[in-house]
C-alpha cells in the first residue's frame, strides 16, 4: 500500500466532495478499463467503491489502480466451462451505498453489478452525494432494503439531471445487462470521452488535485503498456480466426447498426461474444455524429458495433487494442 497514493474517496474529501466533469470521466475511463481486465481474468470484484481506488506515486501519479479483492469472485466455472448460474436470496456483498440494485435485491452478482456500481461512483463525484445516502436505520437488514427502495424509485433521468445525457445513456445501458451478458466496455469508455470531446478536454491526466500538467515521459506505462485482452478460448468468447463466430445470426452475416450485411470486415482483434437478436434502432443510425442516444431505447450491441464504435475518435485507449495509450489527438 505505501507504493500507492491517496485513494479516491479521501481525495474527493480533500476538494470539498466534488470533482469536474474532466477529472470525473478520466477516472471513468479508467475504471472502466480496469475492471475489463479483471473480467477478462474470469473475476468479479464486488466491492467497487471510491475506498478501492487509488492513485500512484511519482512518475505512476496519474494512474489509477484497484485495490482489495478480498470479496472477488470467480463467475466462470472452470470445472463446467461455464457462466455461474443466477441464485436469488443471497446476503448483499460488498458497500450498499455503491451496490446494484440486483445485489440489494439479493441477486447472484456477476459484471453487470460491478458496472453499475461504477456508475454510482461517478455520479457521486459529480453530485457530491447520493439520494439514499445518510438513511438510519440501525438493522442493517431493513437499511439495505430501504436504500434498495430508494434506487429502484429514483428515476435515471433525476439522478443524471444537470449532467451529460451520455451518463444517463451509460446507466440504462448498464442496467439493461442480463446477467450472464458480456459488456461492451468500449462502448462505456466511448461516451466518456466523448463529454471529454464535448467540453473540449482530452486525456491529458491533469486531475482537480494537481497544481500543475504533469510531465509523463514516452516510457512511461501509460503509452507502453501493450497488453492485449484475450478471453482464454472459452466458448463464451468470440475468438480470432473462428469459423463459428456468425453460427447465431440469421444467414451467416454479420449486420451493422443499420442492418445491412457487412462483408470481408470480420475484426480479427475483437473478443467480445456476437448478439443473436440484432435489433437496429434509427436513434443509433447518427451514432458517428453525436452519442446522445435515447437512454429509453438503446440497441443491442455487437462486436462490430463495438469495433466500429471506438474509431470514431482515435480511440487507443481500450484495453481490447493493441498500444491502448499510444499518444494520439485525443491526448495532449
Amino acid at each position: 500500500m505505501e507504493l500507492l497514493g491517496p485513494s479516491l474517496e479521501s481525495l474527493f474529501q480533500s476538494l470539498n466532495k466534488r470533482f469536474s466533469i474532466k477529472t470525473t470521466c478520466i477516472l471513468g475511463i479508467q475504471m472502466f478499463d480496469r475492471i475489463e481486465y479483471i473480467h477478462s481474468r474470469k473475476i468479479i470484484h464486488r466491492d467497487i467503491k471510491p475506498d478501492n481506488f487509488a492513485i500512484g506515486r511519482g512518475k505512476n501519479s496519474h494512474i489509477l489502480y484497484v485495490l482489495d479483492f478480498g470479496l472477488a469472485k470467480k463467475y466462470w466455472s472452470s470445472t463446467h466451462k461455464c457462466h455461474i448460474p443466477f441464485i436469488k436470496g443471497k446476503k448483499l456483498t460488498g458497500t450498499a451505498r455503491y451496490a446494484s440494485i440486483n445485489a440489494l435485491s439479493g441477486g447472484e452478482q456477476s459484471r453487470r453489478d460491478d458496472l453499475e456500481s461504477i456508475c454510482y461512483i461517478l455520479l457521486y463525484f459529480l453530485r457530491g452525494s447520493l439520494p439514499w445516502q445518510g438513511i438510519k436505520i440501525n438493522n442493517k437488514e431493513d437499511r439495505y432494503k430501504k436504500i434498495c427502495e430508494i434506487k429502484k424509485n429514483t428515476s435515471i433521468k433525476e439522478l443524471c439531471s444537470g449532467f451529460p445525457n451520455e451518463l444517463e445513456t451509460i446507466l440504462t445501458y448498464v442496467r439493461n445487462l442480463e446477467f450472464k451478458q458480456v459488456p461492451d466496455y468500449n462502448y462505456l469508455k466511448l461516451l466518456l470521452k466523448n463529454i471529454l470531446v464535448k467540453n473540449n478536454s482530452s486525456i491529458d491526466f491533469f486531475y482537480d488535485w494537481n497544481r500543475e500538467k504533469p510531465k509523463i515521459e514516452k516510457d512511461n506505462p501509460i503509452f507502453t503498456n501493450n497488453y492485449n485482452i484475450i478471453y482464454n478460448g472459452e466458448n463464451e468468447w468470440l475468438q480470432r480466426n473462428d469459423n463459428n463466430i456468425c453460427q447465431n445470426i440469421p444467414n451467416g452475416n454479420i449486420y451493422n447498426a443499420d442492418n445491412e450485411i457487412l462483408k470481408n470486415t470480420r475484426p480479427n482483434n475483437i473478443y467480445y461474444k456476437p448478439v443473436i437478436n440484432i435489433n437496429p434502432i434509427s436513434a443509433f443510425k447518427n451514432y458517428k455524429k453525436s452519442t446522445t442516444i435515447n437512454a429509453s431505447s438503446l440497441p443491442f450491441r455487437t462486436a462490430e458495433n463495438s469495433y466500429n464504435d471506438s474509431r470514431i475518435y482515435d480511440s487507443n485507449y481500450t484495453s481490447s487494442r493493441t498500444n491502448i495509450f499510444k499518444k494520439t489527438s485525443i491526448y495532449s
